[in-house]
């Protein structure tokens, strides 16, 4: 008996088993998302990605810009909302390719027609019934006929055995959809709950605020090396100090607010669309004897609760502007810069912990001698079977 597979745990990671034979190639795909949803209609099937994938570009182009060393620094709205979406995992070229395929799969599923191929059969070996081999004429006819009727069987064969390969691949796209929306659920949970840490314990708010009195005793100190200081600059100095440590409290309060909201929306959103697949799936189970329009009426449902994943978000942010009532304000968005930055680390370390925590368990250590399942992907394999849950 061979060692089950391993599952990729990853958010969108591997899903083996995809059928080839149903894959199309990226020139068809193509063609596909531009071809009219509707007959009579403009409107592409592309067009439900469109605003989705503008994101999704965004998103990359922000954690490129961060990896590079020289940057230009961004503004802060664009590093708290790209980097919560980043962190997410919710913008995924994957996410965006396993609904392209979804689309391509249920528009193969509607246009399969098996009752022109039984019609045809079952009419043309009627007018073979009643045609005489004997005669020169006939026998012409019910050879053409003949020949006619193979050609249709076979393309009903095939057609046969086509709509439970797409009924599968369908139900597989739509729960790995699922379970990896469960595991950004999982993230933003994880995420909400490191934020809302820093909120209560005010560690690093009080941090930043002993970080600015020392910052302004060392000045005086270097002052009154110099000479004597005036009681009146000393007197500022303390407003100041007191200032900025109240502008600190207010931006540490309301940019991890923000932060939670986001992750909050993007938790919902995805949590929603898990909800509604489950579901759809489930009934779908219970259910005996499906015919072919069940599944079509099944698999229609899900794609519109998938374009409505991809389309209907409202995932927005509102940062505090921050300005100081003193000459200091560049003190001020130094230490927004360090609180963000200290954030999304606390983030990274998370994830890295979680992932480490399990990687004993979940790692193959060694490929079994009976193993005839392949580690990695091949070609153009992208996606786990049925039964990878």
């Amino acid at each position: 008996m061979g060692i089950p597979m391993t599952k990729d745990k990853s958010i969108f990671g591997l899903r083996f088993g995809s059928n080839e034979e149903l894959s199309p190639t990226r020139a068809e795909l193509e063609v596909f998302l531009k071809s009219p949803k509707e007959e009579g209609r403009r409107e592409p099937h592309g067009n439900d990605l469109a605003t989705y994938r503008e994101l999704l570009e965004a998103v990359e182009a922000f954690e490129q810009h961060q990896q590079q060393q020289h940057a230009s620094p961004l503004g802060f709205r664009e590093k708290m909302f790209y980097g919560v979406l980043g962190h997410s995992h919710f913008f995924s070229p994957v996410l965006a390719s396993e609904v392209e395929q979804f689309k391509y799969h249920l528009h193969t599923l509607l246009a399969l027609d098996l009752k022109k191929p039984t019609a045809f059969i079952k009419s043309a070996e009627a007018e073979m019934s009643r045609l005489n081999p004997k005669k020169k004429d006939d026998a012409v006819k019910l050879a053409r006929l003949h020949t006619m009727v193979d050609e249709r069987k076979k393309t009903l064969e095939t057609l046969v055995r086509r709509q439970p390969a797409l009924v599968r691949e369908l139900g597989d796209i739509a729960l790995y959809l699922r379970d990896n929306l469960v595991m950004i659920e999982k993230r933003c949970e994880t995420s909400i709950v490191v934020l809302v840490d820093l909120q209560i314990s005010r560690k690093k708010e009080n941090q930043m605020i002993e970080d600015i009195k020392t910052h302004f005793k060392e000045h005086l100190k270097d002052s009154l090396r110099k000479g004597p200081v005036a009681t009146r600059y000393v007197e500022t100095i303390k407003k100041d100090v007191a200032q900025l440590s109240k502008e600190i409290s207010y931006m540490y309060r309301d940019d991890i607010y923000a932060l939670t909201r986001l992750f909050e929306t993007v938790h919902d959103h995805a949590r929603k669309t898990a909800r509604e697949i489950d579901t759809l799936m489930a009934k779908t189970e219970r259910e005996e004897n499906k015919s072919i329009e069940d599944d079509r009426g099944l698999f229609k449902k899900i794609e519109k609760v998938l374009v409505s994943l991809i389309s209907k978000y409202h995932f927005e942010l509102k940062p505090t502007i921050i300005r100081s009532e003193t000459a200091h304000e560049d003190i001020l968005l130094k230490k927004r810069k360090e609180l963000l930055d200290h954030v999304f680390e606390l983030l990274k370390k998370e994830r890295r912990t979680r992932l480490d925590r399990r990687s004993a368990e979940d790692r193959r250590k060694f490929t079994g001698l009976n193993n005839s399942c392949p580690e990695r992907r091949k070609g153009k394999d992208r996606r786990s079977g049925k039964k990878r849950r």
